[in-house]
């Protein structure tokens, strides 16, 4: 059976060969087994780029590298406007490819266009002053389509069906104020990934992302943006959206001010549509970590809806300090977990083979920024300035949504008495912005992420995020071309010649780990996959090969799903490219 296995393999590797083209793997293709016998191929980010910031892009792979020159052709006339040379060969340590770069950058004329070197020619690509808008409004419409609780008729995505949902939910276990089996109202909200599972950690992420973006750089963003139901009521779309999340968020609080964790099933639906998952959905146990999270989420939507909804606001803002009081009364992590709870959902909880929750120390700062943003009370600054030395700047997600609330904090507040406070931040922030230019530099690719685990995309997104403070902080332009280098990556110009967001750019992932998308046999625009995972958990993705652990594989969860808040962090640092570039 082994040595069939192989004899397969090596005749798919062979037929790989004999029809892969100048672009490298063909964008039909069902599932893509990286392979060093794919063609010599250049990688682009295939959206494009500004007029007046970096442009590079790869030659990979040449059978003999040498110094040679690139020609920039237009689309239209078919001629070459402008040359340029290859870089000395790099190996690549994480994928062993061979890299040559392509700096085009003294180049600025708006227009399309494609790279070639001898018979070697790139995707198109566009240079321009609004490369980003339209892909921006496809990621943050990829929400509206995630809805639960409602009926979606989107004619522009092929997303159609009725209500789903619609008993959400049942008490998992007895607790102090509810009985297991109670029903518990929580419509609404978003469904978190490729299955129908609900999520207060990711949703809290996304919504923080999310609204840190608008309110830093509002003009973005309008009414009328993303063609969602409720635009037209003269509030910007995105906050129509985020309400969406913050709603949901509101339901799964108790009336202590705790917050229950999750919304799903026993068990995993099939690839069905969500109306017709009609098994038992239940709400599970309370932990101070989600808790926490809420409370910083809607601090900042208090702050961001008062000019537009004043009654939902201040709702926001109850629910934000009921929680804090509620962990002011548990100063230590808790988590009311049961064994079994995760049979037909993700754990999302950062917690101990005990049950035991392991900290929540980075949510409750989070929590406690925003708090001091919104209300100015002194008695959050303080908690911040009591924790800072023995806190560290790390990647933002649902483990760790501290760093959210250092760099609102260091961007929004005025304050000279929090001039010392700022400059720790400042410091930290600095310090992990310089450990990522290392690897960027270290790297063929220019990655700032060198852990391909899982949702390895939404990790180089973050950490072009970081690099963009970085360069907010100091004028230093590196810190913004290695943040345009993350990008670059994400919308193709990696191993795969691939844009890892559906239906953006010339050869985009097709085949997501995605309910709808597999029933509905469509492809989804605006979903950022999870990218490149070397431990592959799902048996279908190559296994131990770091960068090159991808597929474009229905099947591949590991690699290939998409989730709400891999869409927030690509919008996080899109958005803020797109204001910082122009």
């Amino acid at each position: 059976m082994k040595i069939s296995k192989m004899l397969i393999f090596i005749i798919v590797i062979a037929l790989s060969c004999v029809f892969a083209i100048a672009y490298g793997f063909s964008a039909k293709s069902n599932a893509q087994t990286p392979s060093k016998a794919a063609a010599s191929k250049i990688v682009i980010n295939q959206i494009g780029y500004y007029p007046n910031t970096t442009k590079t892009a790869l030659l990979i792979n040449l059978s003999a590298p040498k110094p040679g020159k690139v020609q920039l052709v237009s689309n239209r006339t078919k001629r070459t406007v402008f040359e340029t040379g290859l870089s000395a060969p790099q190996q690549d340590g994480a994928s062993q490819d061979i890299i040559q770069t392509i700096d085009f950058s003294k180049f600025n004329k708006e227009g399309s266009y494609y790279l070639k070197s001898g018979n070697i020619k790139s995707y198109p690509f566009q240079i321009g002053k609004n490369i980003y808008r339209e892909t921006l409004s496809k990621l943050l419409r990829s929400y509206y389509l995630q809805r639960c609780g409602v009926g979606v008729r989107d004619s522009a995505s092929g997303v159609n069906h009725p209500p789903c949902h619609l008993s959400d939910g049942l008490i998992a276990h007895t607790d102090a104020f509810n009985q297991g089996g109670k029903h518990k109202p929580a419509i609404g909200g978003w469904h978190d990934a490729g299955d129908y599972g609900k999520y207060v950690g990711p949703t809290a992420v996304t919504v923080g992302r999310l609204l840190s973006l608008y309110e830093q750089y509002p003009k973005l963003f309008s009414d009328r943006q993303l063609a969602i139901p409720e635009s037209g009521n003269r509030r910007p779309d995105i906050l129509d959206e985020v309400k969406i999340g913050l709603d949901w968020m509101l339901t799964m609080q108790r009336e202590d001010g705790a917050v229950y964790r999750k919304l799903s099933g026993k068990e995993w639906p099939g690839a069905i549509l969500p109306h017709e998952d009609k098994q038992t959905r239940y709400v599970y146990g309370i932990s101070t970590s989600e808790t926490a999270k809420l409370a910083g989420a809607m601090a900042m939507a208090h702050r961001i809806y008062a000019p537009y909804d004043s009654k939902l606001a201040q709702i926001y803002l109850k629910a934000a300090q009921k929680a804090w009081t509620f962990l002011q009364r548990e100063p230590s992590a808790k988590v009311d977990w049961v064994e079994g709870d995760d049979s037909g959902s993700g754990a999302y909880l950062n917690q101990s083979p005990e049950g035991r929750l392991q900290t929540d120390k980075n949510d409750r700062l989070w929590a406690a920024a925003e708090l001091f943003i919104t209300t100015g009370n002194s008695a959050f600054e303080q908690y911040l300035v009591q924790n800072i030395a023995s806190w560290t700047y790390s990647l933002y997600e649902w483990t760790d949504p501290s760093t959210l609330g250092m760099t609102d904090y260091l961007m929004l507040t005025g304050r000279k008495e929090s001039e010392n406070l700022k400059q720790q931040i400042k410091t930290k922030l600095l310090q992990r912005a310089d450990s990522l230019m290392q690897k960027v530099a270290a790297s063929g690719y220019r990655l700032a992420n060198q852990d391909f685990i899982w949702a390895s995309n939404k990790r180089a997104a973050e950490e072009g995020i970081t690099l963009l403070h970085a360069y907010r902080i100091t004028g230093n332009q590196n810190y913004f071309r290695a943040a345009v280098d993350q990008l670059d990556y994400l919308l193709g110009r990696n191993h795969f010649n691939k844009s890892f967001i559906t239906g953006v750019g010339s050869n985009s992932v097709r085949n997501v780990h995605h309910r709808i998308a597999q029933a509905k046999k469509i492809v989804i625009p605006g979903l950022m996959v999870g990218g490149p995972n070397a431990k592959a958990e799902d048996g279908i993705a190559p296994k131990d090969l770091g960068l090159l652990s991808y597929l474009d594989d229905e099947r591949s969860y590991a690699t290939n799903e998409y989730a709400i808040d891999y869409n927030a962090s690509v919008i996080g640092l899109m958005g803020m490219l797109m204001a910082q570039a122009n």
